[in-house]
């Protein structure tokens, strides 16, 4: 009666001994064991395996299903420890990264370039800089999260009844509740405010709109980049990771009118050749990105991205946008920014490292096959399993079970 009890029941699934749990039913533990007892206690350990095993296998399955989504997709991945941005250009082509120690270079059929983001530092192990910039020195004292510089020489000319837009996008649509499209809302509104004109849709819902569909988008023309370098062909141009790069070319701050006039003048005058350089942080206030969530916009964050989004990644775009009809698919009355209107100079899909997208997402983006060491983990892990079940009955029921010296 007393072995039986629940409590001592868990005991023994704690970690007692079988000889200290038959202790309990028996006044001298010493005493020679009769075979009803053995038997018995027998069952008792029996169950508590079972218990234990299914106690495991439930805890291998959260563990694998937890490391197949997260941590195990960088496992043989040689990136800099701490939380970063991670990034994925196309075509998938490898991991790319927050606060590296070199510029990122890329190239599509628009134009070849390179870009750099960057944040405060938030590992002593991870690189402290990249060329003569010190990330912890840069951000000293300024109220932005994160800071975007990019680089850009065009392979053709724009056409010139096209627009140019930068900012996010998802690749799907996603439902969004009453109160979300208000937080949405109000968010729009702030960084209108804080920075100017803003295009946002939430996007258009496949089972209601028949034709091609408008993905979820949130862009801003091209004056809203903080700065630009225009460099003339056969002239080198600034590098990104310069420490006196905030003091070259033209600057938006204080100025917007004047800035907005020399962006449209740089865009009509566009053409392969020349280097164009952007620099982006006016909205990084809103957006922690590290910590994937909005902030800083008074009753409606912080926000996690993931109500908004679905899931990560969203893309960083910047692109050509033609008029409607121009594409000779769409009307000319065509406002939205469909995807056979655009050119993308820059696509990047982005995430923080502490929300990665789905293992097999993961591994579509950056271009690499499933880490084969999960399959090899889970096959080391039960058979772990069964060394310790074997050992278990091993070591107590040679203890409890043999015959008493004569």
């Amino acid at each position: 009666r007393t072995c039986f009890k629940a409590e001592n029941c868990e005991q023994l699934a704690c970690g007692l001994s079988l000889r200290t749990a038959l202790a309990m039913a028996t006044s001298d533990a010493e005493q020679p064991l009769s075979p009803y007892a053995v038997v018995v206690f027998g069952v008792i350990l029996v169950l508590v395996l079972l218990n234990l095993a299914r106690r495991s296998k439930s805890s291998e399955s959260e563990s694998t299903s937890a490391v197949s989504s997260q941590e195990a997709d960088v496992t043989n991945l040689d990136i800099p420890p701490g939380r970063k941005i991670e990034i994925a250009m196309p075509p998938a082509a490898g991991l790319q990264w927050s606060n590296p120690s070199e510029v990122w270079q890329f190239e599509n059929e628009m134009c070849i370039g390179s870009y750099f983001f960057f944040h405060p530092p938030t590992d002593a192990r991870a690189p402290k800089g990249a060329g003569s910039l010190d990330y912890a020195e840069y951000f000293s004292g300024k109220t932005r999260l994160w800071e975007l510089r990019m680089q850009l020489k065009l392979k053709q000319r724009i056409p010139s009844d096209a627009k140019l837009f930068f900012g996010i996008e998802l690749d799907r649509y996603v439902k969004l509740s009453a109160a979300l499209r208000r937080t949405v809302a109000m968010s729009v509104a702030a960084m209108r405010q804080a920075i100017g004109q803003v295009y946002q849709s939430p996007g258009d819902d496949p089972d209601l709109v028949q034709g091609e569909v408008e993905t979820p988008c949130c862009v801003l023309p091209l004056w809203a980049f903080d700065q630009f370098i225009e460099t003339p062909e056969g002239t080198p141009p600034p590098s990104l990771c310069s420490a006196d790069f905030p003091s070259l070319g033209s600057c938006r701050k204080g100025r917007i009118p004047q800035y907005a006039k020399e962006i449209d003048e740089l865009v009509a005058g566009m053409s392969p050749g020349k280097t164009y350089t952007f620099g982006f942080w006016g909205n990084s206030r809103f957006v922690d990105a590290l910590q994937w969530k909005l902030k800083g916009i008074p009753v409606v964050t912080p926000l996690d991205f993931n109500k908004l989004i679905g899931q990560p990644p969203v893309h960083a775009v910047l692109y050509a946008l033609l008029p409607g009809g121009a594409d000779g698919q769409t009307c000319k009355d065509e406002a939205r920014h469909l995807s056979s209107r655009k050119s993308y100079l820059f696509r990047a899909a982005c995430w923080s490292s502490e929300h990665r997208p789905e293992a097999s997402k993961f591994h579509e983006l950056i271009g690499s096959g499933p880490d084969a060491s999960l399959v090899e983990g889970g096959k080391r892990k039960k058979s772990s399993l069964k060394r310790k079940i074997a050992h278990m009955l091993k070591e107590p029921l040679a203890c409890c079970m043999m015959r008493p010296p004569r």
